[in-house]
C-alpha cells in the first residue's frame, strides 16, 4: 500500500506534535485536542522587519587591503581581529536590529466543545489529499486548506451545538461580531486575519484566511473579505475538491515504492520513528512527506524559509528567515528530480530581489561592480555582512542561489531563463571578477578574506581560533561553477564573448582541489587542522554535491570526498538534521547506497520530531527537504551526463519502483527492480535531444526515448 497517511492514536500537547497544513500562502498545525481544539495559524509574508539601506558597513572596504596582506602573512588571528571590528554589518547585533525582524505566527484559533470524550481516538494526516483528520467518541473533524480560493476550512460534526470560538494573537485589534473574527495588526507592515464560522445540517464550518500589505498597496482586510467571500461561495465541497486534486497532482507526478514484508502503516507515526531500522515503508513515507511539505510551503510571494512556514513564535529560531549558506538551497534540491518545477519560482523572485539589493552591498562593502549577498537575508532582500564572520562573511552565498538557475537551465533547456537572469549572473561574476586578488604565496586567485560557512581552524601561528583565510575550498568552487555557467549562457546566447574571455583568464588562474594530510579534500588554502573536526557544515565537498566537480570521473578526489565524510563522521558530524540529510545526498553520489540509507535511518531515529519535522534542534524544515532530495538521488542521478537508474541501492530496497522521476535535460524515468537489478525502465524525452543511460553497470545511447526490459 502507499505509504501517504501520518497516524497518531493521541492528541497533541506539544506544537512539534501537532500536523501541518499549507497551501504555499497559509498555514495550520492541527492539535486535535478533544476538549478545546487549538489551530495554530501561519502567514508567509507576516513579518516584523522592513527594508534598511544601512546595513551596509563603509569600514570594511577601508580594511580589506589591510586584511589581505595579513591573511598573506599568515597572521590570522591579526586578520581575524580586524575582521571582527569591520568586516561585519553597520550594527554587530543584527540579531537583535528591528530592522531585520522575523516571521511571526498568525495567530492561535481555539475551539472549545465541551466534550472530552476520547474513545477510540485517531488523528491523521493524508498527504495526497492535503487534509487532517480527527475522529473521537462521535465527533469528526476535517482541516484542509484550499489553493485556489487561498482559505483554510475547519468542518467538525458532533457535539458542535455549544462550541466558543475564540482567537488570540499578540499585537492585534480583535473584534467578535455574529459569525465573525477579525483581527488587524501593524509589523509595521499591515496584517489582517479574518475567520468565518456558520452551522449548517449539524456540523460546524469555520473559514480563516489571512493577509498583509507586503509587496502590495490593497487594504489586507478588504483582501481577506474579498477571499472568504468567494470561498463561501464556492462553498465547502468545491474547496475540499480543489485541495484534493491539487495534492493528488502534484504528489502522483514522481512516485516511488518499496517491496517490504508486513506493512507498518498502522502503528502510530510517532512510534515508527523511534524505530526505523526495519521499516522501509518510513522511507517512503518521509519522501511522500518532503514533497508535501514544499506543496504547502513555496507558493505565493515567497519562498519556503526556514520553517516553510509553519511557525508559532513571534521572534522565531534565526527569525524563521532565509539562510543562503546552505539551507534554502537544501530546500529546493528535490524540485526539479521531483517534477515540482514551479515551486522554484518564488525563490527566483527572491534571487532577483538579493541580486537588485546586492548591487549596493557590493559597491558599499567591497567597493566592486556586480552585486553581492552574504549568509542570510529577508523579504527585502538583506544582503549585508553578518555580526561576524565566521558565518556572515561568506560572500558566494548568492552565487550559490545560482545554481537553482542553472539547474533550471539544465532540466529545461529553456533559453528564456538564461536570457532572463543573464544580466544577473553576470553581475554576479563581475563582482567576483573585481574580488579575486592574487594570493602572493602561490599565485592563484581567490576571495580574501573569506571564510568557510560557519566554521573555524587552528592558527598555526599561535593555535588560537581563526575563521578568515584566502580562497576556501567552497569558494572556490562556487565561482569556478559561477563562471563555468557564466561562459555556457554566453555561448547559448551568442553575446558578450569579451566577457567570455575574460572568465576564461580568470578560471585559469583559480586554485585547484587540493588533498590534506588525512587524505581528505581540504576545506582551506592550507592543511589547517580543525577547530572542529566534526562540524555541521561540510562545505569543501560542494564539488561532490550539489555541484558536480568531483565525480568518478576524478578518481582521486572521489576517494578523498570519502574520506572527508568519513572523518567528519567519526568526531561526531551529522548531529543536525539538515547535515545529516547533506550526508545522505554525499553518499549517493558515492555510489554507496547502504551509507546513504544508513544515514537516512540516523536521520530519521536522531533528527525527527513527532509529527516527522526535521529538528535541528530546533525544527528547521530544510533536514525534511534535504532527505527527500537524498532518496531521490539514490534513485536517479544525471549531474555529470549520463543518467544513472538506481546508482545507490542499498541492499534493504532490494525490490521496488519509481515513476516520473526527472533527470537532467527533461527526461522522465520510471523504472523497476528486484533482487537489486533493473528489470524494466522507460525514458520519455521532453524535446528532440539524445542522451545516455546506465542500467545494471551497462551504458545505452538512445535519441529522445529509451525502453530497456530484462
Amino acid at each position: 500500500m502507499k505509504e501517504n497517511r501520518l497516524f497518531y492514536n493521541f492528541p497533541a500537547e506539544a506544537w512539534e506534535e501537532a500536523l501541518p497544513l499549507g497551501n504555499g500562502k497559509l498555514g495550520m498545525m492541527v492539535f486535535g485536542r478533544t476538549g478545546e481544539e487549538r489551530v495554530q495559524l501561519s502567514e508567509k509574508t507576516i513579518w516584523s522587519g522592513w527594508r534598511a539601506d544601512d546595513d551596509d558597513n563603509p569600514e570594511t572596504v577601508k580594511h580589506l587591503d589591510e586584511i589581505r596582506k595579513l591573511i598573506f602573512d599568515g597572521k590570522y588571528t591579526e586578520a581575524n581581529r580586524l575582521c571582527n571590528e569591520y568586516m561585519v554589518c553597520r550594527n554587530k547585533n543584527r540579531e537583535r536590529m528591528p530592522s531585520y525582524g522575523s516571521n511571526q505566527t498568525a495567530g492561535d484559533l481555539y475551539i472549545s466543545s465541551h466534550s472530552d470524550k476520547s474513545e477510540r481516538y485517531v488523528r491523521e494526516l493524508l498527504l495526497d489529499e492535503g487534509r487532517a483528520q480527527v475522529s473521537f467518541g462521535n465527533t469528526e473533524r476535517d482541516y484542509f486548506i484550499s489553493y485556489n480560493y487561498n482559505t483554510a476550512v475547519i468542518r467538525i460534526s458532533g457535539d458542535t451545538e455549544n462550541a466558543e470560538i475564540r482567537y488570540e494573537r499578540e499585537n492585534a485589534s480583535i473584534t467578535y461580531n455574529d459569525g465573525e473574527i477579525t483581527a488587524v495588526g501593524y509589523l509595521p507592515m499591515k496584517f489582517a486575519v479574518l475567520i468565518r464560522y456558520l452551522r449548517k445540517n449539524g456540523a460546524l464550518y469555520i473559514f480563516i484566511t489571512a493577509a498583509t500589505s507586503y509587496k502590495t498597496d490593497n487594504d489586507p482586510q478588504k483582501v481577506c473579505d474579498e477571499t472568504l467571500k468567494r470561498a463561501m461561495a464556492a462553498g465547502y465541497d468545491v474547496l475540499l475538491k480543489d485541495t484534493r486534486d491539487y495534492f493528488t497532482e502534484m504528489l502522483s507526478r514522481a512516485e516511488i515504492s518499496f517491496e517490504q514484508s508486513g506493512s507498518k502503516s498502522d502503528i502510530p507515526t510517532n512510534e515508527r520513528i523511534k524505530n526505523p531500522e526495519n521499516d522501509i515503508g518510513l522511507v517512503e513515507l518521509y519522501y511522500n512527506f518532503g514533497r508535501y511539505l514544499l506543496i504547502g510551503s513555496s507558493r505565493g510571494k515567497l519562498p519556503a524559509n526556514l520553517q516553510g512556514l509553519w511557525n508559532k513564535d513571534y521572534n522565531a529560531p534565526w527569525g524563521a528567515d532565509y539562510h543562503i549558506n546552505i539551507n534554502i538551497q537544501m530546500n529546493y534540491w528535490f524540485a526539479e528530480t521531483a517534477d515540482m518545477p514551479e515551486l522554484i519560482e518564488p525563490f527566483f523572485d527572491l534571487i532577483r530581489l538579493i541580486a537588485e539589493r546586492g548591487a549596493a552591498t557590493a559597491r558599499n562593502v567591497y567597493g566592486c561592480p556586480g552585486w553581492v549577498a552574504h549568509y542570510t537575508t529577508t523579504p527585502w532582500g538583506y544582503t549585508a555582512l553578518g555580526g561576524s564572520p565566521v558565518y556572515g562573511a561568506f560572500a558566494t552565498a548568492g552565487a550559490w542561489c545560482l545554481r537553482h538557475v542553472k539547474e533550471r537551465w539544465l532540466y529545461s533547456g529553456d533559453k528564456e531563463i538564461l536570457r532572463e537572469f543573464y544580466p544577473i549572473i553576470k553581475g554576479a561574476s563581475e563582482f567576483f571578477c573585481s574580488y579575486l586578488v592574487t594570493d602572493p604565496r602561490n599565485g592563484y586567485l581567490v576571495t580574501a578574506p573569506a571564510s568557510s560557512p560557519e566554521n573555524s581552524f587552528i592558527s598555526p601561528s599561535d593555535g588560537s581560533r581563526s575563521s578568515v583565510c584566502a580562497g576556501p575550498t567552497m569558494d572556490v568552487s562556487i565561482i569556478r561553477e559561477l563562471f563555468e555557467f557564466n561562459i555556457e549562457a554566453i555561448e547559448v546566447l551568442k553575446t558578450d564573448e569579451e566577457f567570455k574571455e575574460t572568465l576564461k583568464e580568470k578560471l585559469a588562474k583559480m586554485p585547484p582541489f587540493r588533498i590534506g594530510k588525512y587524505g581528505q579534500i581540504m576545506e582551506w588554502s592550507e592543511d589547517f587542522d580543525e577547530a572542529e573536526p566534526g562540524h555541521r557544515h561540510i562545505s569543501h565537498l560542494y564539488g561532490l554535491h550539489p555541484a558536480a566537480l568531483i565525480t568518478e570521473n576524478t578518481p582521486e578526489l572521489f576517494a578523498a570526498a570519502r574520506k572527508t565524510i568519513e572523518r567528519r563522521l567519526a568526531n561526531g558530524g551529522g548531529h543536525t538534521g539538515w547535515s545529516r540529510a547533506w550526508i545522505v545526498n554525499f553518499f549517493a553520489r558515492l555510489a554507496d547506497g547502504d551509507k546513504a540509507y544508513e544515514n537516512i535511518v540516523a536521520l530519521i531515529k536522531n533528527s525527527t520530531l513527532p509529527n516527522m519535522f526535521d529538528n535541528h534542534p530546533p525544527f528547521q524544515i530544510d533536514g525534511n527537504f534535504g532527505g527527500t532530495a537524498g532518496i531521490a538521488e539514490m534513485l536517479l542521478q544525471s549531474h555529470d551526463g549520463c543518467i544513472k537508474v538506481v546508482p545507490a541501492l542499498p541492499k534493504a530496497w532490494a525490490n521496488g519502483e519509481f515513476n516520473g522521476l526527472i533527470a537532467r535535460g527533461g527526461f522522465k524515468v520510471s523504472c523497476k527492480w528486484r533482487n537489486g537489478e533493473v528489470v524494466c525502465c522507460e525514458i520519455t524525452g521532453r524535446r528532440d535531444i539524445s542522451g545516455k543511460v546506465r542500467i545494471n553497470g551497462k551504458t545505452y545511447e538512445f535519441e529522445r526515448d529509451f525502453t530497456f526490459n530484462k
